[in-house]
């Protein structure tokens, strides 16, 4: 698939058929506008577990698609849900691949989270902050939805107007980088 320079890559870290975050993350693509295409990559699904021997050398094939995915990315949304009040082991492995090799460097990331909790996913949200910035990551925004599945209806469609809004102002926030 040809990816324009118009687009924004999105990574959810739940790798649920019917996750939350994915629901979310899917309700930011009419806000973003037709100009801009949202595209959710599948790479979290396809890569090993993190091994620091093939970081540089005998890199696995998955890792150079993840990383070459990242990097031709304008903007990242990293999504995450809050398990055991941390981030998604998924989305973890999958940063722990790039900590080394620079795709965030500068690149311009929204972070999201959603949980059933009335904490919402703060503190994985608070982890995956302190992470992106490590990786020397720009911290457009951070949004974290509390009590996610009243918000949400049976089909993925969010249904509560402050999440909505909410999405909304991430979105547009992605915009104004996306048009500097």
């Amino acid at each position: 698939m040809s990816i324009s320079s118009r687009h924004v890559l999105a990574v959810v870290g739940s790798l649920q058929a019917r996750s939350s975050n994915a629901a979310l993350v899917n309700a930011i693509q009419p806000m973003l506008g037709p100009a801009i295409k949202l595209v959710t990559t599948r790479a979290l699904h396809d890569l090993p577990p993190f091994n620091p021997d093939n970081e540089s050398e005998n890199v696995p094939t998955a890792v150079v698609a993840w990383r070459a995915e990242l990097a031709a990315a304008p903007v990242v949304i990293l999504a995450t849900p809050e398990y055991a009040f941390g981030i998604a082991g998924s989305l973890k492995n999958a940063l722990d691949w790039v900590v080394g090799s620079g795709e965030f460097v500068g690149k311009p990331v929204a972070l999201l989270g959603a949980s059933t909790m009335a904490t919402g996913a703060g503190l994985a949200l608070e982890a995956l902050e302190r992470t992106i910035r490590v990786m020397s990551a720009d911290v457009l925004t951070v949004l974290s939805v509390a009590h996610v599945r009243a918000k949400i209806d049976h089909e993925g469609n969010v249904i509560d107007e402050e999440t909505r809004a909410a999405l909304g102002s991430l979105a547009e926030k992605i915009v104004d980088r996306l048009t500097q």
